[in-house]
């Protein structure tokens, strides 16, 4: 019997030691996103994708990221979406991360495969994007 316990011990707390180092080794698989610099946006811009503010107009001429073209999202909800190409990479931001998630899938449903919803502008400034006026 005390043969017993002392396996049944040893099996429970080998069983929680390997559900631990499960817990905390990394995820690696190919849906994790990697976090994209504003060098290679910028890079792709040259190759042909697109750097998309949603905003208005309004709050696009008081400051947008360097780079970016205006297309409210409004314009993009009525489907005016002809300039961007659909086999480029897009990446889209606004003020605070809604009206981008909003049009990323907005974009997405219009058939568009390549989009990169950055959130917030205050986060594509966390990855090297400067404003400008």
């Amino acid at each position: 019997m005390k043969y017993f316990i002392t396996i049944v011990v040893f099996a429970v707390v080998g069983l929680i030691g390997l559900i631990a180092f499960s817990d905390s080794t990394p995820a690696t698989n190919a849906n994790q996103q990697t976090k994209t610099s504003i060098q290679s946006i910028k890079s792709d811009i040259e190759t042909g994708a697109k750097l998309v503010d949603v905003r208005t107009p309004e709050e696009y001429a008081a400051g947008h990221i360097d780079g970016s073209i205006n297309l409210p999202l409004q314009d993009i909800q009525a489907g005016s979406v002809n300039n961007l190409p659909k086999d480029k990479n897009i990446y889209v931001y606004c003020r605070s991360g809604s009206r981008s998630a909003q049009a990323s899938a907005k974009l997405k449903a219009e058939g568009f495969s390549n989009i990169t919803d950055l959130g917030a502008m205050s986060e594509v400034q966390s990855l090297g994007g400067k404003i400008i006026k």
